[in-house]
Protein backbone atom coordinates (compact mmCIF):
# COMPACT_ATOMS: atom_id res chain seq x y z
CA UNK A 1 0.00 0.00 0.00
CA UNK A 2 1.47 3.38 -1.02
CA UNK A 3 0.49 6.98 -0.46
CA UNK A 4 1.48 10.23 -2.16
CA UNK A 5 2.15 13.54 -0.43
CA UNK A 6 -1.21 15.15 0.16
CA UNK A 7 -1.77 18.69 -1.17
CA UNK A 8 -3.94 19.83 1.74
CA UNK A 9 -3.90 19.28 5.47
CA UNK A 10 -7.60 18.43 5.61
CA UNK A 11 -7.04 15.30 3.52
CA UNK A 12 -5.13 13.67 6.37
CA UNK A 13 -8.47 12.79 7.99
CA UNK A 14 -9.25 10.68 4.92
CA UNK A 15 -5.78 9.19 5.07
CA UNK A 16 -6.18 8.15 8.71
CA UNK A 17 -9.55 6.60 7.91
CA UNK A 18 -8.02 4.66 5.03
CA UNK A 19 -5.22 3.42 7.29
CA UNK A 20 -7.71 2.18 9.86
CA UNK A 21 -9.32 -0.05 7.23
CA UNK A 22 -6.03 -1.71 6.30
CA UNK A 23 -4.66 -4.90 7.74
CA UNK A 24 -2.15 -4.56 10.57
CA UNK A 25 0.71 -5.49 8.25
CA UNK A 26 -0.37 -3.00 5.57
CA UNK A 27 -0.98 -0.28 8.12
CA UNK A 28 2.48 -0.71 9.69
CA UNK A 29 4.22 -0.61 6.33
CA UNK A 30 2.28 2.51 5.29
CA UNK A 31 3.06 4.30 8.56
CA UNK A 32 6.76 3.45 8.26
CA UNK A 33 6.84 4.76 4.70
CA UNK A 34 4.91 7.90 5.56
CA UNK A 35 7.20 8.73 8.48
CA UNK A 36 10.21 8.53 6.19
CA UNK A 37 9.02 10.90 3.50
CA UNK A 38 6.12 12.93 4.94
CA UNK A 39 7.42 15.38 7.55
CA UNK A 40 3.98 16.66 8.50
CA UNK A 41 2.71 13.12 9.12
CA UNK A 42 5.78 12.30 11.22
CA UNK A 43 5.28 15.38 13.40
CA UNK A 44 1.55 15.12 13.94
CA UNK A 45 1.09 11.35 14.06
CA UNK A 46 4.29 9.62 15.14
CA UNK A 47 5.66 12.44 17.35
CA UNK A 48 2.17 13.41 18.54
CA UNK A 49 2.61 17.14 17.96
CA UNK A 50 -1.01 18.11 17.46
CA UNK A 51 -0.08 21.76 17.97
CA UNK A 52 1.55 21.63 14.51
CA UNK A 53 -1.74 20.70 12.86
CA UNK A 54 -2.29 24.10 11.21
CA UNK A 55 -2.28 25.22 7.58
CA UNK A 56 0.72 27.57 7.82
CA UNK A 57 2.85 24.90 9.48
CA UNK A 58 1.66 22.30 6.97
CA UNK A 59 2.99 24.56 4.19
CA UNK A 60 6.29 25.02 6.03
CA UNK A 61 6.72 21.25 6.41
CA UNK A 62 6.18 20.82 2.69
CA UNK A 63 8.58 23.66 1.87
CA UNK A 64 11.34 22.35 4.15
CA UNK A 65 10.99 18.81 2.88
CA UNK A 66 11.25 19.99 -0.72
CA UNK A 67 14.56 21.82 -0.03
CA UNK A 68 16.07 20.76 3.31
CA UNK A 69 19.79 21.42 2.76
CA UNK A 70 22.00 24.48 2.24
CA UNK A 71 19.21 26.75 3.44
CA UNK A 72 19.31 29.50 6.03
CA UNK A 73 15.86 29.38 7.63
CA UNK A 74 15.14 32.72 9.29
CA UNK A 75 11.65 32.49 10.74
CA UNK A 76 9.86 34.56 13.32
CA UNK A 77 10.11 33.44 16.93
CA UNK A 78 7.54 30.85 18.04
CA UNK A 79 6.88 29.85 14.43
CA UNK A 80 8.15 26.25 14.91
CA UNK A 81 11.33 26.43 12.82
CA UNK A 82 13.35 24.37 15.33
CA UNK A 83 10.48 21.95 15.91
CA UNK A 84 10.17 21.27 12.20
CA UNK A 85 13.84 21.33 11.12
CA UNK A 86 16.12 20.61 14.09
CA UNK A 87 13.75 18.19 15.81
CA UNK A 88 11.43 16.41 13.36
CA UNK A 89 13.58 16.57 10.23
CA UNK A 90 16.57 15.23 12.18
CA UNK A 91 14.52 12.28 13.43
CA UNK A 92 13.34 11.64 9.88
CA UNK A 93 16.97 11.54 8.70
CA UNK A 94 17.64 8.78 11.26
CA UNK A 95 14.55 6.84 10.16
CA UNK A 96 15.77 6.94 6.56
CA UNK A 97 19.39 6.09 7.42
CA UNK A 98 20.29 4.87 10.94
CA UNK A 99 23.99 4.98 9.96
CA UNK A 100 23.93 8.76 9.60
CA UNK A 101 26.02 10.98 11.90
CA UNK A 102 24.61 14.38 12.81
CA UNK A 103 26.24 17.30 14.61
CA UNK A 104 23.94 19.94 16.12
CA UNK A 105 25.71 23.25 16.72
CA UNK A 106 24.56 26.36 18.59
CA UNK A 107 26.42 29.46 19.72
CA UNK A 108 27.39 27.67 22.95
CA UNK A 109 27.34 23.97 23.74
CA UNK A 110 24.65 24.16 26.48
CA UNK A 111 22.25 25.61 23.91
CA UNK A 112 23.00 22.78 21.48
CA UNK A 113 22.47 20.23 24.23
CA UNK A 114 18.94 21.55 24.63
CA UNK A 115 18.12 20.43 21.08
CA UNK A 116 19.79 17.04 21.64
CA UNK A 117 17.91 16.63 24.92
CA UNK A 118 14.57 16.93 23.13
CA UNK A 119 15.51 14.26 20.57
CA UNK A 120 16.98 12.00 23.27
CA UNK A 121 13.81 12.22 25.37
CA UNK A 122 11.65 11.41 22.34
CA UNK A 123 13.63 8.23 21.69
CA UNK A 124 13.26 7.24 25.35
CA UNK A 125 9.57 7.93 25.88
CA UNK A 126 7.84 7.54 22.50
CA UNK A 127 6.64 3.93 22.60
CA UNK A 128 4.86 4.19 19.26
CA UNK A 129 8.11 5.28 17.61
CA UNK A 130 10.05 2.40 19.19
CA UNK A 131 7.41 -0.17 18.24
CA UNK A 132 7.20 1.07 14.64
CA UNK A 133 10.98 1.09 14.14
CA UNK A 134 12.33 -1.63 16.46
CA UNK A 135 15.39 -2.13 14.23
CA UNK A 136 16.49 1.45 15.00
CA UNK A 137 15.47 2.28 18.57
CA UNK A 138 16.24 0.51 21.85
CA UNK A 139 13.54 -0.37 24.36
CA UNK A 140 15.77 0.95 27.15
CA UNK A 141 18.42 3.09 25.46
CA UNK A 142 19.90 4.34 28.72
CA UNK A 143 20.97 0.78 29.48
CA UNK A 144 21.31 -0.77 26.02
CA UNK A 145 22.84 1.94 23.81
CA UNK A 146 26.63 2.21 23.42
CA UNK A 147 26.40 5.97 24.07
CA UNK A 148 23.39 7.73 25.50
CA UNK A 149 24.15 11.09 27.10
CA UNK A 150 24.08 14.78 26.29
CA UNK A 151 27.86 15.03 26.66
CA UNK A 152 28.85 12.04 24.49
CA UNK A 153 25.86 12.01 22.16
CA UNK A 154 23.34 9.29 21.44
CA UNK A 155 23.72 6.19 19.27
CA UNK A 156 20.79 4.24 17.83
CA UNK A 157 21.04 0.67 16.52
CA UNK A 158 23.43 0.65 13.58
CA UNK A 159 25.71 -1.81 11.79
CA UNK A 160 28.70 0.48 11.21
CA UNK A 161 31.00 1.90 13.88
CA UNK A 162 32.05 5.48 13.12
CA UNK A 163 33.72 7.47 15.89
CA UNK A 164 30.86 9.98 15.77
CA UNK A 165 27.58 9.24 17.56
CA UNK A 166 24.29 9.30 15.72
CA UNK A 167 23.58 12.76 17.14
CA UNK A 168 26.00 14.99 19.04
CA UNK A 169 25.69 18.54 20.39
CA UNK A 170 28.48 21.13 20.25
CA UNK A 171 29.13 24.83 20.50
CA UNK A 172 30.44 26.99 17.68
CA UNK A 173 32.17 29.68 19.73
CA UNK A 174 33.05 27.44 22.68
CA UNK A 175 33.24 23.65 22.88
CA UNK A 176 33.98 22.86 19.23
CA UNK A 177 35.16 19.26 18.83
CA UNK A 178 38.27 18.13 16.95
CA UNK A 179 38.77 15.18 14.67
CA UNK A 180 35.07 14.60 13.98
CA UNK A 181 33.31 14.60 10.63
CA UNK A 182 29.52 14.53 10.54
CA UNK A 183 27.43 13.62 7.52
CA UNK A 184 24.97 16.38 8.46
CA UNK A 185 25.74 19.66 10.22
CA UNK A 186 22.79 21.50 11.77
CA UNK A 187 23.32 25.05 12.98
CA UNK A 188 20.50 26.31 15.18
CA UNK A 189 20.74 29.67 16.97
CA UNK A 190 24.40 30.25 16.17
CA UNK A 191 23.69 33.99 16.42
CA UNK A 192 22.38 35.17 19.79
CA UNK A 193 21.81 38.51 21.44
CA UNK A 194 25.15 38.19 23.22
CA UNK A 195 27.01 37.46 19.98
CA UNK A 196 26.22 40.82 18.37
CA UNK A 197 27.16 43.18 21.21
CA UNK A 198 30.43 44.24 19.52
CA UNK A 199 32.08 43.95 16.12
CA UNK A 200 34.66 41.64 17.72
CA UNK A 201 31.93 39.27 18.92
CA UNK A 202 30.33 39.19 15.47
CA UNK A 203 33.70 38.54 13.85
CA UNK A 204 34.50 35.83 16.40
CA UNK A 205 31.18 34.08 15.74
CA UNK A 206 31.63 34.31 11.97
CA UNK A 207 35.20 32.96 12.08
CA UNK A 208 34.26 30.15 14.47
CA UNK A 209 31.33 29.21 12.24
CA UNK A 210 33.58 29.04 9.18
CA UNK A 211 36.06 26.89 11.14
CA UNK A 212 33.30 24.45 12.11
CA UNK A 213 32.60 23.65 8.45
CA UNK A 214 35.69 21.42 8.61
CA UNK A 215 33.66 19.12 10.87
CA UNK A 216 31.50 18.06 7.97
CA UNK A 217 32.20 14.82 6.16
CA UNK A 218 33.26 14.85 2.52
CA UNK A 219 30.10 15.47 0.55
CA UNK A 220 28.22 16.25 3.77
CA UNK A 221 25.21 18.51 4.12
CA UNK A 222 24.44 21.64 6.15
CA UNK A 223 21.36 23.39 7.51
CA UNK A 224 21.11 26.76 9.21
CA UNK A 225 18.22 27.84 11.44
CA UNK A 226 18.02 31.09 13.37
CA UNK A 227 16.76 34.57 14.13
CA UNK A 228 18.26 37.92 13.17
CA UNK A 229 19.71 40.05 15.94
CA UNK A 230 21.72 42.61 14.02
CA UNK A 231 22.00 44.00 10.51
CA UNK A 232 25.66 42.93 10.24
CA UNK A 233 25.42 39.58 12.08
CA UNK A 234 26.91 36.27 10.92
CA UNK A 235 23.73 35.38 9.04
CA UNK A 236 24.30 38.38 6.77
CA UNK A 237 27.78 37.00 6.00
CA UNK A 238 26.33 33.54 5.27
CA UNK A 239 23.95 35.10 2.72
CA UNK A 240 26.60 37.35 1.14
CA UNK A 241 29.11 34.51 0.75
CA UNK A 242 26.50 32.22 -0.75
CA UNK A 243 27.08 29.60 1.95
CA UNK A 244 23.33 29.07 2.18
CA UNK A 245 20.19 30.44 0.57
CA UNK A 246 18.01 32.52 2.86
CA UNK A 247 14.47 31.27 3.42
CA UNK A 248 12.80 34.06 5.36
CA UNK A 249 9.39 33.86 7.02
CA UNK A 250 8.47 36.94 9.06
CA UNK A 251 5.49 37.02 11.39
CA UNK A 252 3.41 39.03 8.90
CA UNK A 253 2.53 38.43 5.25
CA UNK A 254 4.59 41.40 3.99
CA UNK A 255 7.25 41.62 6.70
CA UNK A 256 5.93 44.89 8.15
CA UNK A 257 4.74 45.45 11.70
CA UNK A 258 1.32 46.46 10.39
CA UNK A 259 0.97 43.45 8.09
CA UNK A 260 -1.45 40.58 8.49
CA UNK A 261 -0.10 37.88 10.86
CA UNK A 262 0.66 34.56 9.17
CA UNK A 263 0.47 32.41 12.29
CA UNK A 264 -0.16 34.33 15.52
CA UNK A 265 -3.27 36.35 16.17
CA UNK A 266 -3.35 40.14 15.80
CA UNK A 267 -3.54 40.50 19.56
CA UNK A 268 -0.58 38.19 20.17
CA UNK A 269 1.53 40.01 17.64
CA UNK A 270 0.69 43.45 18.96
CA UNK A 271 1.45 42.31 22.51
CA UNK A 272 4.88 41.15 21.37
CA UNK A 273 5.50 44.46 19.63
CA UNK A 274 4.58 46.26 22.85
CA UNK A 275 6.69 43.99 25.06
CA UNK A 276 9.73 43.63 22.78
CA UNK A 277 10.08 47.21 21.61
CA UNK A 278 10.48 48.20 17.96
CA UNK A 279 14.08 47.02 17.48
CA UNK A 280 13.78 43.59 19.12
CA UNK A 281 10.39 43.07 17.47
CA UNK A 282 11.86 43.85 14.05
CA UNK A 283 14.73 41.40 14.62
CA UNK A 284 12.83 38.57 16.26
CA UNK A 285 9.46 38.70 14.55
CA UNK A 286 10.06 40.46 11.22
CA UNK A 287 13.58 39.07 10.63
CA UNK A 288 14.64 42.56 9.62
CA UNK A 289 16.84 44.57 12.03
CA UNK A 290 16.00 47.81 10.24
CA UNK A 291 12.32 47.33 9.43
CA UNK A 292 9.58 49.95 9.39
CA UNK A 293 10.20 52.99 11.57
CA UNK A 294 13.80 51.97 12.21
CA UNK A 295 14.73 52.72 8.64
CA UNK A 296 16.75 55.92 8.70
CA UNK A 297 18.12 56.13 5.16
CA UNK A 298 17.04 54.63 1.85
CA UNK A 299 19.23 53.51 -1.03
CA UNK A 300 17.05 55.46 -3.44
CA UNK A 301 18.26 58.68 -1.79
CA UNK A 302 21.86 58.09 -2.79
CA UNK A 303 23.32 60.30 -5.53
CA UNK A 304 26.71 59.88 -7.20
CA UNK A 305 28.89 61.90 -9.55
CA UNK A 306 31.48 60.67 -12.00
CA UNK A 307 35.03 61.94 -12.26
CA UNK A 308 35.98 65.00 -10.27
CA UNK A 309 33.64 67.16 -8.14
CA UNK A 310 32.49 70.43 -9.70
CA UNK A 311 34.99 73.32 -9.76
CA UNK A 312 34.69 76.34 -7.49
CA UNK A 313 33.36 74.39 -4.49
CA UNK A 314 33.77 75.84 -1.02
CA UNK A 315 35.35 73.01 0.97
CA UNK A 316 34.97 71.95 4.59
CA UNK A 317 36.99 69.31 6.44
CA UNK A 318 35.15 67.28 9.08
CA UNK A 319 37.26 65.23 11.50
CA UNK A 320 36.02 62.64 14.00
CA UNK A 321 39.11 61.03 15.58
CA UNK A 322 39.47 57.71 17.39
CA UNK A 323 42.50 56.53 19.29
CA UNK A 324 44.32 53.26 18.82
CA UNK A 325 44.56 50.54 16.20
CA UNK A 326 42.86 47.67 17.97
CA UNK A 327 40.12 46.01 15.94
CA UNK A 328 37.44 47.00 18.41
CA UNK A 329 38.39 50.69 18.25
CA UNK A 330 36.20 53.10 16.38
CA UNK A 331 37.49 54.57 13.15
CA UNK A 332 39.00 57.97 12.61
CA UNK A 333 36.99 59.58 9.83
CA UNK A 334 37.77 62.65 7.74
CA UNK A 335 35.31 63.98 5.22
CA UNK A 336 35.93 66.63 2.60
CA UNK A 337 32.58 68.28 1.84
CA UNK A 338 32.35 70.72 -1.05
CA UNK A 339 29.51 73.20 -1.33
CA UNK A 340 28.80 73.54 -5.05
CA UNK A 341 27.41 76.36 -7.11
CA UNK A 342 24.38 74.14 -7.68
CA UNK A 343 23.82 74.23 -3.91
CA UNK A 344 24.60 70.52 -3.55
CA UNK A 345 26.92 68.90 -1.02
CA UNK A 346 29.80 66.92 -2.59
CA UNK A 347 30.96 64.59 0.19
CA UNK A 348 34.22 62.62 -0.17
CA UNK A 349 35.18 60.09 2.54
CA UNK A 350 38.92 60.74 2.55
CA UNK A 351 39.66 58.73 5.72
CA UNK A 352 38.02 55.83 7.50
CA UNK A 353 40.88 54.12 9.26
CA UNK A 354 42.44 53.27 12.59
CA UNK A 355 45.17 55.87 12.94
CA UNK A 356 47.51 56.90 15.72
CA UNK A 357 48.08 60.53 16.67
CA UNK A 358 51.02 61.02 14.30
CA UNK A 359 49.08 59.61 11.36
CA UNK A 360 45.99 61.68 12.15
CA UNK A 361 47.94 64.93 12.22
CA UNK A 362 49.78 64.12 9.00
CA UNK A 363 46.57 63.21 7.15
CA UNK A 364 44.81 66.34 8.38
CA UNK A 365 47.57 68.67 7.21
CA UNK A 366 47.82 66.86 3.86
CA UNK A 367 44.07 67.19 3.31
CA UNK A 368 44.16 70.86 4.23
CA UNK A 369 46.85 71.44 1.60
CA UNK A 370 44.74 69.51 -0.93
CA UNK A 371 41.40 71.24 -0.40
CA UNK A 372 42.24 74.65 1.18
CA UNK A 373 38.96 74.44 3.11
CA UNK A 374 36.93 77.34 4.45
CA UNK A 375 36.80 75.59 7.80
CA UNK A 376 38.11 72.56 9.69
CA UNK A 377 35.60 71.11 12.14
CA UNK A 378 37.12 68.74 14.70
CA UNK A 379 35.10 66.65 17.14
CA UNK A 380 35.61 68.22 20.55
CA UNK A 381 36.20 65.13 22.66
CA UNK A 382 38.91 63.87 20.33
CA UNK A 383 40.74 67.14 19.88
CA UNK A 384 41.58 67.39 23.59
CA UNK A 385 44.23 64.72 23.11
CA UNK A 386 45.30 65.84 19.62
CA UNK A 387 45.50 69.63 19.80
CA UNK A 388 49.00 70.06 21.23
CA UNK A 389 50.56 67.73 18.68
CA UNK A 390 48.65 69.22 15.73
CA UNK A 391 49.82 72.72 16.67
CA UNK A 392 53.37 71.41 17.00
CA UNK A 393 53.17 69.90 13.50
CA UNK A 394 51.83 73.19 12.11
CA UNK A 395 54.83 75.01 13.57
CA UNK A 396 57.31 72.47 12.24
CA UNK A 397 55.85 72.60 8.73
CA UNK A 398 55.29 76.37 8.88
CA UNK A 399 51.74 75.71 7.69
CA UNK A 400 48.95 76.97 9.92
CA UNK A 401 45.17 76.90 9.88
CA UNK A 402 42.37 77.39 12.39
CA UNK A 403 40.43 74.47 13.86
CA UNK A 404 36.87 74.66 15.15
CA UNK A 405 35.82 72.34 17.97
CA UNK A 406 32.32 70.92 17.48
CA UNK A 407 30.28 68.96 20.01
CA UNK A 408 26.92 70.10 21.32
CA UNK A 409 24.36 68.39 23.56
CA UNK A 410 22.60 66.52 20.72
CA UNK A 411 22.81 62.73 20.88
CA UNK A 412 24.74 60.95 18.15
CA UNK A 413 21.63 59.34 16.66
CA UNK A 414 19.73 62.62 16.55
CA UNK A 415 22.76 64.34 15.05
CA UNK A 416 22.99 61.73 12.30
CA UNK A 417 19.28 62.09 11.60
CA UNK A 418 19.95 65.68 10.55
CA UNK A 419 21.34 64.16 7.35
CA UNK A 420 18.00 62.53 6.48
CA UNK A 421 16.39 65.58 4.82
CA UNK A 422 19.63 66.35 2.96
CA UNK A 423 19.77 62.85 1.47
CA UNK A 424 16.04 62.60 0.94
CA UNK A 425 16.01 65.79 -1.12
CA UNK A 426 18.94 64.58 -3.26
CA UNK A 427 21.20 67.22 -1.78
CA UNK A 428 24.26 65.05 -1.08
CA UNK A 429 26.44 63.58 -3.82
CA UNK A 430 29.25 61.05 -3.39
CA UNK A 431 31.84 59.80 -5.87
CA UNK A 432 30.96 56.48 -7.47
CA UNK A 433 34.04 54.87 -5.92
CA UNK A 434 36.77 56.03 -3.58
CA UNK A 435 39.47 53.40 -3.02
CA UNK A 436 42.12 53.82 -0.32
CA UNK A 437 44.60 51.51 1.44
CA UNK A 438 43.85 51.03 5.13
CA UNK A 439 46.17 50.41 8.08
CA UNK A 440 46.20 46.67 7.37
CA UNK A 441 47.37 47.27 3.81
CA UNK A 442 44.02 46.34 2.28
CA UNK A 443 42.47 48.31 -0.58
CA UNK A 444 38.97 49.38 0.41
CA UNK A 445 36.26 51.25 -1.44
CA UNK A 446 35.15 53.69 1.27
CA UNK A 447 31.97 54.53 -0.62
CA UNK A 448 30.94 50.87 -0.59
CA UNK A 449 31.90 50.50 3.09
CA UNK A 450 29.97 53.63 4.00
CA UNK A 451 26.82 52.57 2.17
CA UNK A 452 26.69 48.91 3.24
CA UNK A 453 28.08 49.14 6.78
CA UNK A 454 26.65 52.46 7.96
CA UNK A 455 24.19 54.21 5.63
CA UNK A 456 21.86 51.26 4.93
CA UNK A 457 22.31 49.76 8.41
CA UNK A 458 21.41 52.91 10.35
CA UNK A 459 20.19 53.13 13.07
CA UNK A 460 21.72 49.76 14.06
CA UNK A 461 25.14 49.71 12.38
CA UNK A 462 28.17 48.20 14.08
CA UNK A 463 30.03 51.43 13.38
CA UNK A 464 28.55 54.84 12.68
CA UNK A 465 31.76 56.87 12.62
CA UNK A 466 31.40 58.04 9.02
CA UNK A 467 27.76 59.04 9.48
CA UNK A 468 28.60 60.91 12.66
CA UNK A 469 31.55 62.63 11.04
CA UNK A 470 29.52 63.74 8.02
CA UNK A 471 26.72 65.00 10.27
CA UNK A 472 29.14 67.66 11.60
CA UNK A 473 28.41 69.65 8.45
CA UNK A 474 25.04 70.49 10.04
CA UNK A 475 26.49 71.98 13.27
CA UNK A 476 25.26 75.46 14.14
CA UNK A 477 27.85 76.37 16.76
CA UNK A 478 31.34 75.50 17.89
CA UNK A 479 34.42 76.88 19.66
CA UNK A 480 37.68 78.29 18.45
CA UNK A 481 40.62 76.18 19.52
CA UNK A 482 41.62 76.79 23.16
CA UNK A 483 38.62 79.03 23.75
CA UNK A 484 35.53 78.54 25.91
CA UNK A 485 33.48 81.02 23.93
CA UNK A 486 30.88 79.54 21.58
CA UNK A 487 30.67 80.92 18.07
CA UNK A 488 27.91 80.48 15.47
CA UNK A 489 28.79 78.32 12.47
CA UNK A 490 27.54 79.09 8.98
CA UNK A 491 28.05 77.45 5.63
CA UNK A 492 29.40 79.70 2.92
CA UNK A 493 28.16 78.79 -0.51
CA UNK A 494 30.07 79.87 -3.65
CA UNK A 495 29.46 83.53 -4.32
CA UNK A 496 28.67 82.96 -7.97
CA UNK A 497 25.22 81.69 -6.95
CA UNK A 498 24.37 84.24 -4.29
CA UNK A 499 20.88 85.35 -5.18
CA UNK A 500 18.90 87.22 -2.55
CA UNK A 501 15.66 85.79 -3.94
CA UNK A 502 16.72 82.18 -3.30
CA UNK A 503 15.17 80.54 -0.22
CA UNK A 504 17.74 79.75 2.45
CA UNK A 505 17.84 77.13 5.13
CA UNK A 506 18.55 78.34 8.63
CA UNK A 507 21.81 76.40 8.76
CA UNK A 508 23.13 77.63 5.39
CA UNK A 509 24.61 81.10 5.54
CA UNK A 510 23.75 84.61 6.66
CA UNK A 511 24.69 88.05 5.41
Amino acid sequence: MTFELLPRRELYLDLMLELSLCSEEERLKAVRDLCKYDLFFLLTYMLNRQDVDRDWLFDRCREVQAAPDDMLDLWAREHYKSSIITFALTIQEILKDPEITIGIFSHTRPNAKGFLRQIKREFELNERLKQTFPEIFYDHPGKQAIKWSEDDGIIVKRTTNPKEATVEAWGVVDGQPTGKHFALLIYDDVVTKESVTTSDMIEKTTESLALSYNLGAHGGRRRFIGTRYHFADSYKIIIERGTATARIHPATHDGSSSGVPVFLTDEQLQNKRRDFGIYTFSCQMLQNPIADALQGFKRTWLRHYRGQPPPNCNWYLLVDPANGKRKNNDYTTMWAVGLGEDRKYYAIPEVRDRLNLTERAARLIALHRKYRPKQVRYEQYGIQADVAYILKCQEEENYRFDIIEVAGPTSKEDRIKRLVPLYESGGIYHPERFVVTDYEGKARDLIQDYIEQEFVAFPVPLHDDMLDGLARITENEGRQLNSDKKIPLFLQWPEAQLDYDLPRAASDWRM
